[in-house]
């Protein structure tokens, strides 16, 4: 095994404690199995050493690499932070001194309904209509609340004044204890508590948090940027003030910060707790090459007021060709099916990785992976045949097929549900209510029912959307033909998408579903549906899993990338509405510009061969990403050709991040770089971004003025261009 100097060192390290920066596939699991080898082969006592790993798979993988690298001999324990608080829990018990609790762990499914009854409880009279017909709305928000305050050492009360929430949930705070107290009288725990609790209790007796600390000579972190205060304040009680302590992470893959994880836990906190600190780096990679490398200091380098307080990307030597592409599409789900169809020509899609920013993106590619009966893995246990502004086409596919007629209650009352509240009506939800109670009872003539039971003390308005409706389902009763005009029908006359607009959560989710229903009636079209077969095509359809052994493509999130690789990256919705992409319902928590710029560098990171960016076409609505100015890619190919033979001189345009370009240079022995500056009459369809009006697209740019529509304003502003030309920093060009 080669290793690097910088990995060298690492391994050799005897004594104290350390901290280790490693970026981006930088080898860092061999070279801590390394370290672990050269401890063991020192002498040290593998009972006194404790390896802690931030999930599952990475815990097996370490495991294993260690096992082949010292044979038969006896290893240290290596775990995830989870399962060690999970022994600790079994322990408190048997001491007394934390009630017993039920072995399996609280789900999702679980939690939800629990805590919207807690809220519905708590709720003031002036928005509990509201929490009643948008359940989502409220439970999200307060779930996301709860998990914070169990990252966190700090009170309810506190956690909720930091998260930016408005004082309507101030109740959450209230329901907060409420939950506890019904967890612990049902003694259940969710996954975080299996931290939270032997945390709070050791926090609550010094004495007994005493009784756990000081018996491992060293413990090893990996991931350690993503821990949050109430894991490091776990760690710290472990380690008792006796022993060392070595970390390794990389602030700039920081994702879980909705789950308390802070960069400054891993740059500024481990000095201040454990004094005397030796640090190392790991910045070449094995991943990919110089061009991903550059693009990826370029974009993580808005978080850095100095260059210097980074650990930069640097990629080895040894990595082979790495080629990046932005691919400007109307359509992200046309653009990844064309860059899958011509990696498929010749390569496996096991290669590709379809990498979102958000679950929501996938849906239009899943739609059209199934046009073209492309296999393909979820990393997400739902399909976009399973989305919610989907339920009432397959409700009506399914009246149309005569399933309805061997439904039980329950399943007509779910029914009723989509087909009276897809889209909301503009009707109390307890009329709603009691009109899904009287329906539950019917077994046929759906339509005619509807219209029968439309309560007299309804408006016209209201009547006449709830005929429309009755319509439209006895059309689907008739089942004569295609289904296509009974899905465009409804879309059509109920004013679908207007009604998604009127009630999402934020202007991307608003796209998102919009988009989704639009794509499946034009997948219900292409795939010639009848109304009497539809409702089987579909359920086969979601009922179809790849099968594990079948060459398939993944599709996934950022989140849940993070850790792993893949030949070929594609990063569709590459603009500004979704990087950076932030949340707009007045009950989200907000994102940072910072936090944003590290989920896109994690996502570039896991590519290897080939990383395609689905940009948005210069005439879109879509602006340009902040995050991933034009020119930052249109200089790579320039520099990596320079890097490969450096003769005459590097000129690469002025929109490059300077200083990483500049230090990447010098890392590898070229010259000074020549900046090429813009034309005075080249600026028109540029991205810009003005220090008091936001980032803006330039619609004209001539001698005398520039004209600029900004992000944030609906009409365009005219400027003088010699005045505001020195305000405005270019983005792309």
């Amino acid at each position: 095994m080669h290793y690097t100097n910088e990995q060298l060192k690492v391994i050799a390290h005897d004594a104290g404690h350390a901290r280790i920066i490693a970026v981006a596939g930088s080898g860092k699991t061999q070279t801590l199995t390394a370290y672990v080898q050269n401890r063991l082969s020192q002498g040290a006592n593998p009972r006194r050493l404790l390896v802690l790993m931030y999930n599952k798979a990475a815990q097996l993988a370490f495991e294993q690499r260690l096992k082949n690298l010292v044979g038969g001999q006896a290893i240290p324990d290596i775990r995830t932070f989870h399962s060690l608080g999970y022994r600790i829990c079994q322990t408190l018990v048997k001491q007394g001194d934390m009630p017993a609790f039920q072995k399996n762990l609280m789900q999702d499914s679980e939690l939800e309904p629990i805590v919207w009854r807690l809220l519905r409880e708590l709720a003031d009279p002036s928005i509990a209509e509201d929490l009643l017909t948008r359940k989502k709305k409220w439970v999200e928000p307060a779930l996301a609340y709860f998990e914070l305050v169990k990252s966190s050492m700090e009170s309810p009360e506190i956690v909720f004044d930091g998260t930016g929430l408005p004082a309507q949930c101030q109740f959450f705070v209230t329901a907060f204890y409420n939950f506890e107290q019904w967890r612990m009288d049902q003694g259940k725990l969710t996954f975080a508590d299996l931290i939270y609790e032997p945390a709070r209790r050791f926090k609550a007796s010094p004495a007994l948090a005493a009784q756990f600390g000081g018996h491992m000579a060293e413990i090893i972190v990996d991931e350690f940027q993503d821990i949050n205060p109430v894991q490091q304040f776990l760690l710290n009680t472990l380690h008792g003030g006796r022993g060392q302590v070595m970390v390794v992470g990389d602030p700039d893959q920081t994702i879980y910060e909705f789950r308390g994880s802070k960069p400054s836990l891993l740059t500024h906190e481990f000095d201040r707790v454990f004094g005397a600190v030796t640090d190392y780096r790991l910045s070449h990679t094995f991943r990919f090459s110089d061009a991903l490398s550059l693009l990826a200091n370029q974009v993580i380098a808005g978080n850095y007021a100095d260059s210097a307080e980074r650990t930069q990307c640097i990629s080895h030597s040894s990595t082979g060709p790495t080629r990046v592409t932005q691919l400007a599409t109307a359509d992200s789900a046309v653009g990844a099916l064309q860059t899958i169809q011509a990696w498929a020509a010749s390569r496996p899609l096991s290669d590709i990785a379809v990498i979102n920013r958000l679950w929501a993106n996938s849906a239009r590619i899943e739609l059209a992976l199934l046009a073209q009966a492309i296999p393909y893995h979820m990393d997400n246990q739902q399909t976009v045949l399973e989305r919610y502004e989907l339920r009432p086409f397959r409700v009506l596919l399914q009246i149309a097929a005569g399933q309805v007629a061997g439904w039980d209650e329950r399943a007509r009352s779910q029914a009723w549900q989509s087909l009276l509240t897809q889209p909301y009506l503009k009707i109390k939800k307890a009329t709603v209510d009691q009109l899904i109670q009287r329906l539950a009872d019917t077994t046929e003539h759906w339509g005619r029912s509807l219209r029968n039971a439309i309560p007299e003390s309804l408006s016209t308005y209201q009547s006449a959307a709830l005929f429309e409706r009755a319509r439209w389902i006895e059309k689907a009763e008739r089942a004569e033909g295609a289904a296509f005009p009974v899905v465009h029908g409804w879309i059509q006359q109920t004013d679908y998408l207007a009604a998604l607009k009127d009630n999402a959560f934020s202007a991307a989710q608003v796209e998102d579903q919009v988009a989704t229903v639009k794509a499946f009636a034009q997948f219900v079209r292409q795939a010639k549906w009848t109304l009497r077969d539809g409702a089987d095509q579909l359920a086969e359809l979601v009922e179809r899993k790849t099968p594990s052994h079948v060459d398939a493509l993944l599709i996934t999130s950022i989140h849940k990338a993070k850790g792993r690789e893949w030949p070929c990256v594609i990063i569709p919705e590459v603009n500004d509405r979704f990087f950076p992409y932030q949340p707009e319902g007045e009950l989200t928590l907000a994102s940072s510009a910072a936090s944003e710029r590290r989920l896109l560098y994690v996502g570039l990171t896991r590519a290897q061969q080939e990383l395609v960016l689905l940009t948005p076409v210069p005439e879109s609505a879509e602006l340009v990403s902040a995050l991933m100015p034009a020119a930052y890619v249109e200089g790579l190919e320039a520099f990596v050709a320079h890097l490969a033979e450096p003769v005459g001189e590097l000129a690469l345009p002025s929109g490059m991040h300077r200083a990483s370009v500049e230090h990447y240079g010098r890392v590898k022995g070229l010259e000074p770089v020549s900046w090429r500056v813009r034309g005075s009459q080249d600026l028109t369809a540029a991205t810009v971004e003005h220090p008091t009006l936001g980032v803006g697209r330039v619609l004209e740019d001539s001698d005398a003025k520039l004209s600029i529509q900004f992000r944030q304003e609906k009409q365009a502003r005219s400027f003088k261009r010699d005045i505001v030309l020195p305000l405005l920093t270019v983005l792309a060009d």
